[in-house]
């Protein structure tokens, strides 16, 4: 099945279709949105549309190939996610007004996002839900879009670890010297550029070039496109000035401050892809989750009641338990997921995990897997919250 999708060199017909108003256009245009970017949605409303063409060679059959496939991959059934999570919560009784004991299994930190994963034992965390320099890089394309994985899969390869103590960023690749970078603010203008427009997935975010030449170099060679180290802009100069902007204190995360995964979820997947016989097996860092757990009530389940209820779908408030305090944080939804996911974190290498996700777990379009969460972004406290591995996570 071949499609295109755009504007098919026809803005004004493809701005009628999409009920876009004249300021909707002029604000897209005014954000960097140009031909043939990868900008598919911008605040909330699409940029194009998607076409699939006939002609006098087509067949009856080619029409209702299309219609299969679109109704197997995004037509929402009665039989989704949610009417299946209902389903179980009545018939194994209400999870989410019961409390539920797990203990965090392994943290993952993503300095630089879509590059590979920082593993820790222990680290600092913040009231807003977001981990010490979690996503608080990106690697930014000429285009001012933040590079993403699945399109550059080489970025597995790229290995950034926060130093705490020295106060810098080392970052590592297969046949390079470590790059390192202090993590102070610069005196030299040539290793920082004022804050600029960053886009992550269709959202203006303020970045400020780090490293200047010598980290744009180191990347543009191990990628092999050219490119730019930025780092997410706090302050004063980082107020949102228009809608499709944001200044929300979660760098560049895509939609909320903390990603958490259970391990029982992942071994449900597994069942599937074994099942199935699509291959290798999949790891918690196919999923880039910033905390996987694991709980004591997702033992003795049988397959069936595994495929359908993973325990995070009903938890609407955690709470992390050190030796001196409890964070606690609130569920804001589940996390969409893309062709990400088909990444090995390791090899770089294509898989089929999105097309087992899709066996059991779409709700309207969306293949949902993990649960995001967040705390308060307006509660001002200077104090450090250390979560590490072994932490007791009380959910409700």
């Amino acid at each position: 099945i071949q499609i295109r999708t755009g504007c098919f060199c026809n803005p004004g017909a493809c701005q009628e279709a999409l009920s876009l108003a004249e300021s909707d256009v002029l604000e897209q245009y005014q954000s960097g949105h140009v031909c043939g970017d990868r900008r598919g949605v911008i605040n909330g409303k699409p940029t194009g549309a998607i076409r699939a063409s006939f002609g006098k060679d087509s067949l009856w059959e080619d029409l209702n190939a299309l219609v299969t496939f679109i109704q197997k991959v995004f037509v929402s059934r009665g039989d989704d996610l949610s009417s299946r999570t209902r389903l179980l919560a009545e018939t194994s009784g209400d999870t989410s007004t019961n409390e539920d004991v797990a203990v965090i299994d392994s943290l993952f930190v993503f300095p630089i996002k879509s590059c590979a994963a920082m593993k820790v034992n222990r680290w600092p965390i913040h009231q807003t839900g977001q981990l010490s320099f979690d996503r608080e890089f990106a690697l930014v394309d000429s285009s001012g879009s933040a590079m993403r994985l699945h399109s550059h899969p080489r970025m597995s390869e790229i290995h950034p670890r926060i130093d705490l103590d020295a106060n810098r960023l080392v970052v590592s690749a297969p046949h390079c010297d470590d790059l390192v970078l202090s993590l102070n603010a610069p005196i030299n203008d040539d290793e920082s550029i004022n804050p600029e427009d960053v886009q992550v997935c269709g959202i203006l975010c303020k970045g400020t070039i780090w490293g200047g030449r010598k980290a744009s170099s180191w990347f543009s060679s191990v990628l092999g496109v050219r490119c730019w180290l930025a780092r997410h802009h706090v302050g004063k100069a980082n107020v949102a000035s228009s809608k499709s902007e944001r200044d929300d204190g979660l760098a560049y995360s895509n939609e909320a401050s903390l990603l958490l995964l259970s391990q029982n979820s992942i071994t449900a997947l597994n069942s599937v892809i074994s099942s199935q016989g699509w291959g290798q097996q999949v790891v918690s860092r196919h999923f880039r989750p910033n905390i996987v757990v694991s709980s004591s009530s997702d033992a003795q389940k049988d397959t069936e009641q595994q495929l359908a209820s993973n325990p995070e779908d009903f938890w609407n408030k955690i709470c992390i338990k050190n030796e001196n305090n409890t964070l606690e944080l609130n569920a804001v939804g589940k996390c969409a997921r893309c062709q990400m996911v088909d990444i090995d974190p390791d090899s770089g290498m294509k898989g089929n995990t999105l097309r087992a996700l899709a066996e059991y777990r779409r709700e309207r379009g969306k293949i949902l897997f993990g649960t995001f969460f967040s705390g308060n972004s307006k509660k001002e406290s200077r104090d450090v919250f250390w979560i590490e591995e072994g932490n007791e996570v009380w959910a409700s």
